[in-house]
Order: structure tokens, then sequence, then C-alpha cells
């Protein structure tokens, strides 16, 4: 494995922030998607995904500023919903709002 990770990102805003894809687990657990490749990473989200590779430093720094609770390593999501507006919050498609 590389020590790359691949993670599904929202489209860059106006104001050029990165906002990450993150997944609430049945549970409560706030889940970062990660993938092994580009190549998994399109498998599994779609060939459209936007995404960013992340070093151990770079997942270090997610976690400080996310507080994820646990990375779902080469997982099928599903699709996001569509949005209008780049400042509205994003709906995980597990129930919990989120505003990354």
């Amino acid at each position: 494995m590389s020590d790359v990770l691949y993670v599904p990102i929202r489209r860059r805003d106006s104001s050029g922030h990165v906002r990450l894809e993150m997944r609430t687990l049945p549970d409560g657990r706030l889940a970062l998607p990660a993938y092994t490749s580009p190549k998994e990473l399109a498998r599994c989200c779609g060939p459209q995904q936007p995404w960013m590779g992340v070093d151990s430093t770079g997942l270090q720094e997610i976690h400080r500023t996310t507080g994820y609770d646990v990375v779902l390593l080469d997982g099928r999501q599903p699709p996001p919903p569509p949005v209008e507006d780049d400042d509205r919050p994003f709906e995980a498609p597990l129930g919990r709002r989120e505003t990354r």
C-alpha cells in the first residue's frame, strides 16, 4: 500500500476551501472515507468524484480539524445529495448534518 490515501472531497467553493466528504455511521461515529488508489476511489464513488491525496501528516491534520472517529478504507459510498448552493450544509446520507 502506498503512503498516500485518496479522500473524496466536495468541489472547492468560491473561497477556495476544500470540504471533505464525511459520513456518519449508524452508531453515531464520524467516518472519513479513504481509498488506496484513484482507481479504487472511482470504482467506489464514481468517476466524477473529486478527490485529494493525503499522506500521514495530512491525515493527522484532517483528524485534528474534523475529529473523525474512524477511516473507512476502500468502502463503496452512496452519492451525496446534489448541492445547489455551496454554502448550504451537507446532509450526510446517514442523517447527520455536516458543515465540512
